[in-house]
């Protein structure tokens, strides 16, 4: 029964991590760096730092799928100071950049569109908010 709590969380990490690496975050990150006229942002910068932890729960749920007594091993593999400063390190960044972003936004010019279901786009001008079409998921 463990094994199989453990395959769902696996297919589950799994597919979330495809969703931040291909989907409409990673989107909204590379309209961030473009700076087009047309910016889609919406918490973007703490999702992309998530990555690496993400990443290294599925790392840690593959290992504790294939090892026998894995929960009770698993310990040198989550203690290694390294890989815990790969996955921390990022997120403080994550954070600090989500309060920046919106601000680094406001000083290049760029406007909120003023309509509530587009509020994550961020425009040069308010008359490209009619010309948005929306390509969320939720």
């Amino acid at each position: 029964m463990l094994k199989l709590r453990i395959i769902f969380a696996v297919l589950f990490t799994f597919i979330f991590l495809v969703f931040l690496l291909f989907g409409a975050v990673l989107q909204d990150f590379i309209s961030l760096i473009k700076m087009g006229d047309i910016i889609s942002y919406d918490k973007t910068c703490i999702l992309i730092s998530g990555i690496p932890a993400i990443f290294y729960l599925l790392v840690f749920l593959l290992f504790a799928l294939f090892q026998k007594d894995a929960f009770h091993r698993g310990h040198k593999l989550m203690s290694n100071s390294y890989a815990i400063l790969f996955i921390l390190i990022p997120l403080p960044f994550g954070f600090i950049g989500n309060i920046i972003v919106p601000f680094i936004l406001m000083a290049n010019s760029y406007t909120n569109c003023p309509q509530d279901n587009l509020s994550k786009y961020y425009v040069k001008d308010v008359a490209l908010c009619e010309k948005i079409k929306r390509s969320d998921f939720f």
